[in-house]
């Protein structure tokens, strides 16, 4: 029986539909990593649940999980829907040994000029772009590739 271990810092409906939908897949064993201690869903009773400060941090996600562990044993995949949080759980499954994506590859999807810049490297085309730290520099880059321009922050 696998076990996952499923991060959600913020136990929102749409995180819940979720875990609840993990939490259905037969042959599953899941842990539930969160830092809401205020309510868990009646219907989540049989998940095992380990509350921490900081479900964002990777750092109180590995001590989650190993304490997680001593209970439904390691897990097998680690899971989480917010974006914010690719990054840890990609430093996490590198640290703990759990196949998934690593922590690189999700600043490559989290990062868009660095997947950008990744992507050119590979010969995709892409939407010409630029890191820019002042105004000065955003109408220069506007001189360059013209209007209409989009500018976003990091």
């Amino acid at each position: 029986m696998p076990n996952v271990v499923f991060v959600a810092p913020f136990l929102m409906e749409a995180t819940l539909r979720f875990v609840r939908a993990t939490a259905r897949l037969p042959g599953v064993r899941l842990g539930l990593v969160t830092q809401e201690s205020r309510y868990i869903p009646p219907d989540l009773d049989d998940v095992d649940v380990e509350i921490t400060t900081d479900a964002l941090t990777p750092a109180s996600i590995r001590t989650a999980i190993r304490a997680l562990s001593g209970r439904i044993g390691p897990p097998d995949r680690l899971l989480g829907t917010l974006e914010e949080l690719q990054v840890p759980l990609g430093e996490v499954r590198s640290a703990l040994g759990i196949p998934g994506m690593d922590g690189e590859t999700a600043r490559n999807f989290r990062d868009k000029a660095r997947m950008k810049e990744i992507l050119q490297a590979a010969g995709l085309p892409c939407a010409r772009h630029t890191r820019v730290r002042s105004a000065e520099e955003a109408r220069s880059f506007a001189a360059q590739v013209g209007y209409p321009l989009i500018v976003k922050p990091t």
